[in-house]
């Protein structure tokens, strides 16, 4: 028996089947777009984590070894190029200083510590020293003038930056490589008293005591620059700082710094003892106001009253107004001086050994 077929259900299954076959190819067509984009996504994440790994990657396997540096507060596009030398961060401060001219950033650099690498390009430092880029945490430290280094390893360690011990024994036994430090021996009390130059530091908790004393000697490298270095005197740069440490110590009014330091310089020339009592109190490691006869018993190399000449080396860290007063002295013949009164700042200055006992005999008047 012949099956029939209507002409009409052979077309609506036609009709079906392409309808079918469109939805099929639609599907496909989704399917393969939704993988094309999953694909594409997860090529832009592979990339981007490819991207963001390069960024981060430690500096060291990037470029070279990791380099912490601190830029000293009013230093000079010369005065960093130094310190950006030294240690091995570019290969010639000429080069770097112009380029920072020729490039404007002369002027922009930001005060702080950093981060950097050996194989850094200039470009690179440059544009990380003008940015905001300064580690965060750091630890603000503010070294009066006349400090004593004994006294600033003890102030390291109360702010938790290092221990007093570990920066004595660094700053006595470390090796630093400054051209002012040529003349220091070590015969004396801490090595580098006196160049741990009074101001305000930024550290890093991380930094070790070689760096922290690293930091204090750049900030001294500015003063020797632009004070010590051109210096026209008969006296060696560690002369000349032991001078003005004297000069920190007995001195707190800045106009009188330069009349004591020729008080000091004509003494010398006379071949007279200085007789000076912050030497005998920096041998006795003490700071009182008034020395005791039996104070000047002591016997040290730094005491002044027996020993003629200056001591072995600087009393004190001292500040840019007393260095410029050793270097620039005031122009007398004084070879005393005495405090007007107890618990005052400021001196009576005399070349005749009567009026310095009258002037004595006012000062004790006035503490009774």
């Amino acid at each position: 028996m012949v099956k029939k077929v209507h002409i009409k259900n052979v077309h609506k299954r036609r009709k079906r089947r392409k309808q079918k076959g469109v939805k099929l190819t639609l599907f496909s067509v989704l399917v393969f777009l939704f993988i094309c984009f999953v694909a594409v996504e997860s090529y832009k994440f592979a990339f981007n984590n490819a991207k963001n790994y390069t960024q981060n990657l430690d500096k060291k396997e990037k470029y070279g070894n990791e380099v912490t540096v601190t830029i000293p507060e009013d230093s000079s596009t010369k005065d960093i190029a130094e310190i950006l030398k030294k240690n091995g961060l570019i290969k010639s401060t000429l080069f770097f200083r112009f380029q920072s001219r020729y490039k404007r950033y002369d002027g922009e650099y930001v005060k702080g510590t950093y981060n950097l690498a050996e194989g850094m390009k200039n470009d690179e430092i440059m544009d990380i020293l003008t940015s905001d880029e300064a580690q965060n945490g750091v630890i603000k430290v503010t070294v009066p003038e006349g400090y004593t280094a004994k006294q600033i390893a003890e102030l390291l360690e109360e702010k938790g930056i290092v221990s007093a011990d570990s920066f004595i024994n660094e700053m006595n036994n470390g090796t630093f490589d400054y051209d002012f430090l040529k003349d220091v021996g070590n015969d004396r009390s801490y090595r580098l008293e006196g160049y741990l130059f009074p101001a305000t530091y930024e550290f890093n908790k991380d930094m070790d005591a070689h760096k922290v004393i690293e930091t204090f000697l750049d900030r001294f490298n500015i003063e020797y620059s632009n004070i010590l270095e051109n210096a026209k005197s008969k006296y060696t740069s560690d002369e000349l700082v032991t001078i003005a440490s004297i000069v920190e110590s007995e001195i707190q009014v800045d106009s009188e710094r330069p009349i004591a330091a020729e008080v000091i310089y004509n003494r010398l020339s006379k071949g007279m003892k200085l007789q000076i009592d912050s030497t005998v109190q920096y041998a006795l490691q003490s700071r009182n106001e008034e020395v005791t006869y039996n104070d000047l018993d002591v016997d040290s190399p730094y005491n002044t009253y027996k020993n003629t000449g200056l001591p072995p080396g600087p009393i004190c860290c001292p500040g840019e107004a007393s260095l410029k007063a050793a270097v620039n002295p005031d122009n007398n013949d004084y070879i005393y001086y005495v405090l007007k009164k107890k618990g005052s700042g400021e001196h009576v200055f005399t070349s005749s050994y009567d009026d310095f006992l009258a002037a004595k005999d006012t000062y004790k008047k006035s503490a009774d």
